[in-house]
């Protein structure tokens, strides 16, 4: 029988006793700290199997962020284009009604009215301005909305009308331009008028100011997308 007197006769006899070695570490360890290595691996097999899970889960959702992103793409060129093909219709029915009451405006202006001003002769009165103007000025005025020629009594006037559903700062420039380029082209007074259903808040500013004259359209247009 193996017998030791003293610590290192018993480390020393553990040594040599493989199954006392195992007896002793169950006896002080418990079954509990022993089986810790074969959790610890089972729970590291769990974790890096979550790990996969995860990694396959972003891939999964790059993957739907990426067609979403194109769906919104998508959705948004088509509602732009509508948007676009809407406005293009608000405008066409602006400028309808506009030539329907052209002999409105001018009464409202307090003037007479003599006729609409045809694109020809807006293009002659261009023509020296020619290489001192803006070319696209010149378009621009060429393709005005609406010029009306009127008179109060005594005297040829100008009425240089832009029509649009929403007014704004472009209408309100472009009507004032026209006008000056009228009187610039004529010798004779001319006036800027806007027409529309409602205006932003620069157009407000121009009609409160008295710098152009606001002449309301009835809204029965297709409504615009807010």
């Amino acid at each position: 029988m193996t017998s030791f007197n003293d610590l290192e006769g018993f480390l020393r006899a553990l040594e040599e006793n493989p199954e006392w070695k195992e007896a002793v570490r169950a006896h002080i360890l418990g079954e509990e700290l022993l089986q810790l290595p074969v959790r610890f691996i089972a729970f590291a097999g769990r974790i890096n199997a979550f790990i996969d899970q995860m990694n396959a889960f972003v891939s999964e959702q790059k993957q739907f962020n990426a067609e979403q992103s194109q769906f919104n793409d998508a959705f948004d060129r088509r509602l732009n284009r509508i948007e676009g093909d809407v406005g293009i219709f608000r405008a066409a029915f602006a400028r309808d009604t506009l030539h329907k009451d052209a002999m409105g405006i001018t009464m409202d202006l307090g003037l007479e009215y003599v006729r609409i001003v045809p694109q020809e002769e807006l293009t002659q009165m261009t023509r020296e301005a020619v290489g001192r103007i803006p070319a696209n000025e010149l378009r621009s005025f060429r393709r005005a909305d609406l010029v009306i020629e009127a008179t109060d009594g005594s005297s040829t006037q100008y009425i240089a009308v832009e029509a649009s559903y929403t007014a704004d700062q472009r209408d309100t420039d472009r009507a004032q331009r026209n006008a000056r380029f009228l009187t610039e082209f004529t010798g004779q007074t001319a006036h800027a008028v806007i027409a529309s259903v409602r205006n932003d808040h620069h157009a407000e500013q121009q009609i409160n100011s008295g710098a152009v004259y606001w002449q309301p359209l009835d809204d029965r247009g297709p409504a615009p997308i807010e």
